[in-house]
């Protein structure tokens, strides 16, 4: 069963290793999802991040797994997590 949060994420500089822009709101994003503390070949999975509200660097997000086998049970108030593009940790956040 799909279930969705809302997180608010914090988008790392492009100093950092983040993205040049941040995607606009309404856009489906699919980078890797890994909780903090959880850095396994087991806890990748691929999110879907959809921006609803962006200021800055930091963005209000509905976030939700693309595979219906993911661990939907891991997406818990409180959670932080990182979003990865290859080996580039382009942002972090905290589900709500």
């Amino acid at each position: 069963m799909k279930k969705t949060v809302e997180a608010r994420i914090n988008w790392a500089l492009v100093e950092d290793g983040g993205r040049k822009t941040i995607l606009p709101i309404g856009m489906r994003y699919c980078p890797i999802l890994v909780f903090d503390g959880e850095q396994s070949d087991e806890s990748l999975w691929t999110a879907t991040v959809y921006n609803t509200k962006i200021d800055d660097r930091q963005s209000i997000a509905e976030v939700s797994y693309l595979a219906d086998d993911a661990p939907y049970q891991l997406l818990e108030s409180g959670r932080r997590f990182f979003l990865y593009e290859g080996q580039r940790i382009v942002a972090n956040g905290v589900i709500f």
